[in-house]
């Protein structure tokens, strides 16, 4: 990998103040480089993103990098300070393109970010649109403030991710085949994990066994947790409870224990992607991945997490048949470019570039984040780690370099 190169200041005008690095070409946008937030969670690594990034560790857990224009932490155009929201408010039309604008309004849709999960995130379930609505609205007419640690709901938008490895990726996502899991509790000396096998092997079974143990009293929950670690524990030879022994080691007591047993286990080789529809259950457990999604920061959390539980919100918008999630292959559209497809979402058109000197074209709006060597797009100079937004006026914007870069744009045209 070429290392990252540092940023440079921004040269200051004659008032003192930096010049502003948004660019235009008589009436036309042109690109922008990006400053992007980082987001820190427990379950974050200390060092992977200030690796990418080129800077010294802060001491905390740095989880998420985030590059787009959701309210809640939106880019900002360097050397200006301008959220990249503003910039788009301020012309829809030339930023974004009449299309996207009919479409989704004069906001940008998607949202681009770097997970390094260090230890394992929540099981959670992301809601469709019209849940969304109905949960954001219901959070308001409860009085919910929206940095309510019991708000689950931030947007009126629904958010379908993909996770794309770059590294060795784990993740638990969609339900597994409850016949399989059965057979697994089959094997088990207690009456409350073999009855949980007699419940699964029924039409209706994998939903009437969530509902039991998500909507369980404390102390009912606790007790069959307590049963669940402890086998566990001894039947470290079966993948199912070895993977429930370790998460138990960072949730001891979590019902979110039980929904694990039921999930599907996937780990994700560099390049390889899943899709995550609404209302499919999933945790990712380690690694570090690119996740292109629709710009929300709607989350229902099912367990395995400190923080807020709704189990009747989840109940609302999970989807219970196996195999919910999405594995996606990509494919080559032209040399050095692989498309990441997923069908239905008119959000998300992402593609993986391995950069050479002869240039991509890359048709706004579209957000460019570098993860491998350097860049540039039409004179914005792109390390590791870097980030850029081509505006819809931008018709000829040209990436160049060594390395590998990811683009992120809508689907609504599949022609470019």
């Amino acid at each position: 990998m070429v290392a990252p190169a540092a940023r440079p200041d921004p040269r200051p005008g004659d008032d003192g103040r930096p010049v502003s690095h948004v660019r235009r070409l008589g009436c036309r946008l042109v690109a922008v480089l990006l400053d992007n937030p980082v987001r820190s969670y427990a379950w974050g690594s200390p060092t992977v993103i200030p690796e990418l990034l080129g800077r010294a560790p802060s001491g905390q857990p740095e989880a998420e990098l985030w590059v787009g224009a959701h309210p809640g932490s939106p880019s900002t155009v360097s050397g200006d300070g301008r959220p990249l929201s503003a910039l788009i408010e301020a012309d829809p039309v030339a930023t974004l393109g009449a299309a996207v604008v009919d479409r989704f309004g004069p906001r940008l849709p998607f949202l681009l970010k770097i997970l390094a999960v260090q230890r394992p995130l929540s099981i959670q379930v992301h809601p469709t649109i019209e849940q969304a609505v109905e949960g954001y609205d219901a959070e308001d007419a409860a009085g919910l403030a929206l940095d309510d640690p019991r708000r689950s709901y931030h947007d009126r938008n629904h958010k379908p991710e993909m996770a794309v490895a770059l590294t060795p990726f784990e993740a638990l996502v969609g339900f597994d085949d409850p016949v399989a899991v059965a057979a697994s509790l089959e094997q088990s000396e207690h009456p409350d994990l073999v009855g949980a096998a007699a419940v699964l092997r029924d039409d209706d079974g994998l939903e009437r066994l969530v509902r039991r143990w998500l909507t369980l009293d404390a102390d009912a929950a606790a007790e069959i947790v307590t049963v669940l670690t402890g086998e566990a524990s001894t039947r470290r030879h079966d993948p199912r409870f070895a993977l429930v022994h370790r998460l138990a080691e960072a949730y001891p007591h979590d019902r979110g224990l039980l929904l694990a047993l039921l999930l599907r286990h996937h780990v994700l080789e560099p390049g390889e992607a899943v899709f995550v529809p609404a209302g499919v259950p999933h945790a990712y457990l380690s690694g570090v991945a690119v996740e292109p999604q629709a710009s929300s920061d709607n989350t229902l959390r099912a367990g395995l997490t400190p923080k807020h539980v709704d189990a009747a919100e989840v109940l609302r918008i999970l989807r219970y048949e196996p195999r919910g999630e999405v594995l996606v292959a990509p494919v080559v559209t032209d040399p050095g470019i692989e498309l990441y497809p997923v069908p239905g979402v008119d959000e998300l058109r992402l593609a993986r570039v391995l950069l050479s000197r002869s240039g991509v074209m890359v048709p706004g709006p579209c957000l460019v984040l570098v993860v491998e060597g350097s860049a540039s797009l039409d004179g914005v100079s792109l390390a590791r780690g870097h980030a850029a937004f081509v505006p819809a006026s931008e018709t000829g914007a040209t990436l160049t370099g060594d390395g590998v870069a990811f683009t992120l744009t809508t689907a609504l045209d599949q022609a470019r």
